[in-house]
């Protein structure tokens, strides 16, 4: 785009955000520095949103139990999206307002995977996400890099006998996510998991995982199931990401804003982007598109 052309779209852009009521924001990698933090210039900008009246919400591919208290307990914030949709809940009372479970059928289709000597699994439980315990301990090994490793050892529940938890709690899976350490078993797993999209939604939010939930359920239909709730029309919400995951959501509504850093897919999607999650990209989005002070 000529300097012109970005002149006016962003002026169109902001001419859009007047109107916006409900800000939804994806947490790693967007809202969140690498160091998993919200900086100062992030929470002020959502606490200004909330304070004008807008409902404000987190979609996170994370469980309930691995959002930090400073994003769950910030003032203003409404709603916590979790499981890429999965789990919709009230920030304030906590209570479960919506939930997707995968079929038992797609949990049965996955089941090799536990047994996959290349592969972890991560099955998403009462808000919270399981990993075998052996496999706990040996993350590293399963292509979970040293960035993140402090927030995985700290937010998984490894659990002993994991097969057998898994059919206890068949019916109830939020989410699934596989992690790898190569390429070559990337591939191997997509392939595998793309022969049965009728199961399920699948999708990614890291470079060494995959993710699939219940079918319908995404971060735009958890958005949009918000929306409904609070009668606020698909073009007065504004929506922030950075991952594949967020794609849906970045074409949901009125205004969808990427970060810096965010993968094709995610730029594609959105109408605008913005500074990296490095550098407080959400708070300078609010602030350029007229929605908070500068």
């Amino acid at each position: 785009m000529t300097n012109a052309r970005n002149h006016e779209h962003l002026d169109a852009l902001r001419a859009r955000a007047r109107k916006i009521r409900l800000l939804a924001t994806d947490l790693d990698g967007t809202l969140l520095n690498r160091k998993h933090e919200l900086t100062g210039a992030n929470r002020a900008a959502l606490t200004a949103c909330a304070e004008k009246g807008l409902v404000v919400c987190t979609a996170t591919g994370r469980s309930y139990s691995s959002i930090p208290q400073e994003i769950a307990g910030l003032d203003g914030m409404r709603y916590l999206i979790t499981a890429n949709g999965a789990k919709i809940y009230d920030a304030v009372s906590r209570d479960i307002l919506y939930e997707s479970y995968l079929s038992e059928e797609a949990v049965a289709y996955v089941r090799p995977f536990l047994t996959d000597k290349e592969v972890l699994c991560e099955y998403f439980w009462d808000g919270k996400p399981h990993v075998e315990e052996a496999r706990y301990h040996g993350a590293a090994d399963y292509g979970i890099p040293f960035w993140f490793s402090d927030y995985f050892l700290a937010s998984r529940v490894p659990t002993p006998d994991f097969d057998a938890a898994i059919q206890v709690h068949a019916k109830e899976i939020e989410n699934i996510n596989f992690v790898f350490a190569a390429d070559d078993v990337k591939e191997r797993v997509g392939a595998f998991l793309r022969q049965r999209e009728d199961l399920y939604e699948l999708t990614t939010s890291l470079a060494f995982n995959f993710e699939i939930g219940g079918k319908g359920v995404s971060k735009a239909a958890a958005v949009d199931f918000i929306a409904g709730r609070e009668g606020i029309r698909p073009e007065e919400t504004i929506t922030f990401g950075d991952n594949s995951n967020d794609a849906s959501m970045l074409r949901f509504g009125g205004i969808g804003v990427a970060t810096a850093n965010a993968v094709p897919d995610a730029i594609e999607a959105a109408d605008y982007v913005t500074e990296d999650n490095e550098h407080d990209g959400v708070a300078k989005a609010l602030a350029a598109l007229g929605m908070i002070d500068k």
